[in-house]
């Protein structure tokens, strides 16, 4: 009897067909803790799902993982549904899995905790990058649903609050999956309208499902971004969206955000003639007070008659010009004196001073001074300095210590 044998591939081949047509494996849940996550630069996550005895080998594809409203993290519990099928190649079975939800949280409330701390750490929610909402805006632009109670509120307060404002409405989706691209396309596009002071983004409440465009990053990229002012107005008092937290402005309710974004025309109006009562006091108070300082002015001996002051000014020169002569004559006298006395002191160390007292000054041919006996010889001719001309001598004598060398004296 011949054995038919069966190749690997055709053995891998069978076993994954049997798997595929199983009713059981081929739509699955299966609960567990992921292990060994791995994201793969094609998109793809490849990790594991375990419990205390087992583990299984799973996959999920870039097209599913696009539809994940949170980010897998290890250790993380979570509930899958796919099929299982044979990764032929490898001869492994795998859990393909096609949806994943958090296990014991919701994967919304999840996917919102994870977006806030990711936002938070990039500084999307400081208030240094908050801009200022204007005191009284001429443009307002309206980003929400153009069917919804929100728009009718909101537009029916501002015209009533202050009705000269001009009011643009950009109609968006404010719930589905084509929400978030549609809102944050229009805050783009009220950005490149121009003039627009201050947006209002909002909708009425509703459910985390209803309300969860405005969790997503495109939308509060698109707010962090936007260089015109915006105010947040998503749900009721008690909902806070990750719009509500990188807006500029926070509303409970969109009929509080109209509230907020105009003030009211009777109130401007009353604030305007408190201030206009204000200043008129101030101007009547102000213009009193010069009044009284003219009369003053009037009153006075020179405003009364100006040569009068001209005759006090020239009185006073004339003084200022005897005290500056003064002052210059005994300047001059005192450096007289003292020029006087320092000329003393010169001449008394001057040579021609010593040459008046009968001293004279003797030198060498080469114009040295002869100081001492030992700085001559006899027959030497040496010059000497009186204080009306010089003598050309020779000597021919030197006397040293009152004894006498030589035969003569000078």
């Amino acid at each position: 009897m011949q054995i038919k044998a069966l190749s690997v591939s055709e053995i891998n081949h069978y076993i994954k067909r049997i798997m595929i047509n199983d009713p059981i494996l081929s739509n699955v849940y299966i609960k567990g803790e992921i292990s060994n996550y791995k994201l793969h630069s094609s998109g793809h996550i490849y990790f594991t799902l375990k419990d205390e005895k087992s583990r299984v080998s799973s996959v999920m594809f870039k097209t599913n993982t696009e539809q994940l409203k949170f980010l897998p993290e290890e250790g993380m519990q979570v509930l899958c549904r796919g099929y299982i099928s044979l990764y032929e190649r490898g001869g492994l079975y795998q859990f393909y899995v096609d949806h994943m939800e958090a296990a014991g949280v919701g994967a919304l409330y999840l996917a919102y905790q994870q977006l806030k701390e990711k936002l938070e750490k990039q500084g999307y929610f400081d208030g240094k990058f908050k801009k200022e909402i204007p005191l009284i805006p001429r443009k307002i632009a309206v980003v929400t649903s153009p069917t919804g109670a929100a728009v009718r509120d909101i537009i029916s307060v501002i015209k009533r609050r202050f009705p000269h404002v001009e009011i643009y409405l950009f109609p968006v989706l404010v719930q589905g999956d084509r929400a978030a691209p549609s809102i944050a396309r229009a805050v783009e596009l009220l950005n490149l309208f121009g003039g627009i002071d201050v947006a209002i983004i909002g909708r009425g409440g509703g459910s985390i499902e209803e309300l969860w465009p405005f969790n997503e990053e495109t939308v509060a990229e698109a707010i962090f971004s936007s260089q015109v002012p915006i105010i947040s107005a998503v749900g009721h008092e008690t909902d806070f969206t990750i719009a509500d937290f990188v807006a500029d402005l926070r509303a409970p309710t969109p009929s509080v955000a109209a509230e907020r974004v105009v003030p009211d025309v009777k109130e401007v109006v009353e604030r305007l003639n408190t201030l206009k009562d204000r200043l008129n006091k101030t101007l009547v108070k102000s213009i009193d007070a010069k009044r009284n300082q003219l009369g003053i002015i009037k009153s006075n001996y020179y405003f009364k008659n100006p040569l009068n002051m001209i005759y006090d000014r020239q009185q006073h020169l004339d003084i200022l010009m005897k005290d500056l002569t003064r002052n210059i004559n005994v300047k001059n006298s005192l450096y007289s004196n003292n020029v006087h006395r320092l000329g003393e002191r010169l001449n008394s160390v001057s040579p021609l001073s010593v040459f008046s007292r009968g001293y004279a000054l003797a030198e060498n041919k080469k114009g040295e001074r002869i100081k001492t006996i030992s700085n001559v010889k006899l027959k030497e001719s040496i010059t000497v300095q009186l204080i009306d001309g010089q003598l050309s001598c020779e000597v021919t004598n030197i006397l040293k210590e009152d004894k006498l060398v030589g035969k003569n004296q000078i």
